[in-house]
């Protein structure tokens, strides 16, 4: 190879090396554009939105962050490794940091009606909503997926709120509630996640 091929392959290569870089950033950039933008909607108080927007670009431009020195996840117990999980890591950041602070739950596919009212509760209590649901049980004898679409449908939408699933690809339910005004938005943007 001549003088002139060495030197037009390493400008070649150089240009595809630096063409990668911009695509990552890109992707980065817009990942990161996207969990803000959910944050934005699902979150109510302005601390807790700017702390977990600093959570979320960590974990996408860094998320072995989120790990520790035997490659576990450390926000929850959920088997997460590095770096074989390293593109899941801001959802799961996203998720236990909203979980932690009350703005979503999760609850076992077999949860009892009792304490799906007690999470939903919760969260409509932290994000200081106007009103709770009642303590008392009334879908018993349905399964977990179908209470949650039953106080969602019965309970929540009437006074102005809807449940939303994020689906993390487990026997659990992800949830949070919102305004029904943002409901189809949430939607969305649970879907890209």
């Amino acid at each position: 190879m001549g003088f002139f091929s060495k030197l037009f392959s390493k400008k070649n290569e150089d240009r595809t090396i630096a063409e990668d870089t911009k695509s990552v950033s890109k992707i980065i950039s817009s990942s990161t554009e996207l969990y803000e933008q959910l944050v934005d909607i699902i979150v109510v108080s302005e601390t807790l939105k700017s702390d977990l927007k600093i959570k979320l670009k960590q974990a996408l431009e860094n998320p072995q962050l989120f790990y520790d020195d035997q490659d576990e996840f450390i926000l929850s117990e959920r088997g997460l490794t590095f770096p074989d999980d390293r593109l899941l890591t801001p959802k799961f950041v996203l998720i236990d940091t909203l979980i932690d602070k009350n703005q979503m739950a999760e609850v076992d596919w077999k949860e009892d009606e009792e304490e799906i009212r007690f999470a939903i509760n919760n969260i409509i209590s932290a994000k200081k909503y106007s009103s709770n649901l009642s303590d008392k049980t009334i879908y018993d004898n349905e399964d977990t997926s179908e209470i949650i679409a039953l106080i969602d449908k019965e309970e929540l939408q009437p006074l102005g709120y809807g449940l939303k699933i994020l689906d993390i690809d487990s026997d659990s339910y992800v949830f949070t509630v919102v305004p029904l005004s943002k409901q189809e938005e949430v939607s969305d943007f649970f879907a890209q996640l």
